[in-house]
């Protein structure tokens, strides 16, 4: 059986009515080529032939160049919000650490110290109740074995002997601990006087101590808003004890 309609595509080959050259695919392939191939030979024919087409495509280059600029930045800038916050975070985090510790410390140190004066309260509640001669006792034994702490035992002994009143001193044993432990404070007192005599302060006539001149040194001008220099202050009269 023969063709009734010979004529061809002549891009695919496909039957195409009377007196057309291209099929319906084939001629929208070749209207949407078109423009192209003017683009590229427009490009590159040069500005001479047609500089408002090269115009467009520089305008086309610089807007695209805009938008690829503006996306860099603006990651740029968040990267940099990423890390400033990351860095806030840490350091934030370091303070709420060193607060916490010391807070922990201040309350561990205030534990100490509570036990301490409970301690302290214990052993005194339990010197209270010692007879005087138990007292003086004690006192000889802590001043003739000091352990080679002869301030402590001096301490020790003087917290056993202060609370006994008048009326009871009089006793043989009491009165040779109270000798022993004036013998005891000379040297104490002679050491501790020396040590404080090298900071030694300065006293004005307010009462006030010279923030920044010492006992030994120029006085000029220390207590000029304290109403004058009164003197040196005064040297310790008795061996501290805590």
């Amino acid at each position: 059986m023969g063709d009734d309609n010979p004529t061809r595509c002549e891009r695919c080959g496909m039957r195409v009515p009377v007196g057309k050259k291209y099929c319906r695919a084939c001629k929208g392939a070749l209207g949407l080529a078109a423009p192209i191939s003017r683009a590229v030979s427009t490009g590159a024919s040069g500005p001479q032939q047609n500089p408002s087409a090269l115009a467009a495509f520089l305008a086309c280059g610089l807007m695209l160049g805009i938008v690829l600029l503006i996306h860099a930045c603006d990651s740029w800038w968040q990267n940099l919000g990423s890390e400033e916050q990351a860095r806030r975070r840490v350091q934030e985090e370091a303070w709420r650490r060193e607060n916490l510790a010391r807070e922990q410390e201040q309350r561990r140190r205030r534990e100490a110290e509570d036990e301490e004066k409970q301690h302290k309260a214990q052993l005194a509640a339990l010197e209270a109740r010692r007879p005087p001669a138990e007292r003086a006792s004690l006192a000889v034994a802590a001043l003739s074995h000091d352990g080679g702490e002869p301030k402590r035992a001096y301490c020790r002994a003087r917290g056993l002997l202060d609370p006994i009143e008048a009326k009871d001193r009089a006793a043989p044993d009491v009165r040779k601990a109270l000798a022993l432990m004036k013998a005891k404070e000379a040297p104490l007192l002679r050491a501790e006087r020396a040590e404080f005599e090298k900071l030694r302060g300065l006293l004005c006539r307010d009462g006030t101590m010279s923030p920044t001149c010492r006992c030994h040194g120029p006085h000029r001008g220390c207590c000029s808003h304290h109403r004058g220099v009164a003197g040196c202050e005064p040297l310790p009269t008795e061996v501290s004890c805590p």
